[in-house]
């Protein structure tokens, strides 16, 4: 579907004074199928053409009016399908790096699909661990230090959880809290024999969650507002 038309269903749907829910429900549809035909990302079919005419009391000429040539329309069509192609090519490739992930249901694929940055994470992980060795190894030959040194390893997982709070989910509770109390609570036993009373840093985990859990939930019904509200 082109802009123009786009923009004539939303001017539409507005002037008849429907919300996208409102518009969803009268058609059998969801919001975001509504959302899409507004946003130009997909088309109505035959069917749902013939509602919105009856339902806005015009003709499918007049609903479907558009200064294109036949040309331009078939130039778009194959952008569109050239777009679809290869956004599939992204998906499979993307899956394939996920390969040992298991899809239980849609919500699973879907989260596969909309990763963002599957290939950043996985370099984080690779170079983190890569690093702790290395680390592991030298402080281990050099210093002897076999039994506090792996706690470089500790790091693998807290600087990947640091990467997906900041770059994938932007939420505070995705960042592994527990891993970093317990890398300095095994650091300050180690060095300075302080296993007492320094387990009362434990205590600040379930803290932590209950600060962020709804920050988190805040942020992210926020961002949901904000989103329907641009797509209105």
């Amino acid at each position: 579907m082109n802009i123009e038309i786009a923009n004539r269903l939303q001017q539409l749907r507005k002037e008849k004074g429907y919300s996208q829910e409102e518009l969803a429900q009268a058609l059998g549809l969801s919001r975001q199928a509504v959302s899409k035909w507004e946003r130009a990302e997909s088309s109505p079919d035959t069917d749902n053409l013939i509602c919105l005419a009856k339902l806005y009391g015009m003709s499918l000429d007049e609903l479907l009016n558009t200064d294109e040539t036949v040309e331009e329309i078939r130039e778009r069509t194959i952008e569109v399908e050239e777009e679809k192609k290869s956004e599939e090519k992204d998906d499979d490739q993307y899956i394939k790096i996920h390969k040992g992930h298991i899809c239980n249901n849609d919500h699973d694929a879907e989260f596969i699909r909309k990763t963002k940055h599957p290939v950043f994470m996985i370099t984080v992980s690779s170079v983190t661990a890569l690093i702790a060795t290395v680390l592991f190894l030298v402080f281990g030959f050099v210093f002897n230090a076999w039994m506090d040194c792996w706690l470089f390893f500790l790091f693998v997982p807290l600087i990947a959880s640091l990467f997906e709070a900041i770059v994938e989910t932007h939420a505070f509770t995705s960042f592994a809290y527990p891993i970093l109390v317990t890398i300095v609570y095994l650091f300050l036993g180690f060095e300075f024999d302080l296993w007492h009373p320094m387990w009362v840093l434990f205590i600040t985990i379930p803290v932590f969650y209950i600060i962020f859990d709804p920050i988190d939930k805040f942020v992210l019904k926020s961002k949901r507002i904000h989103d329907e509200d641009l797509d209105d």
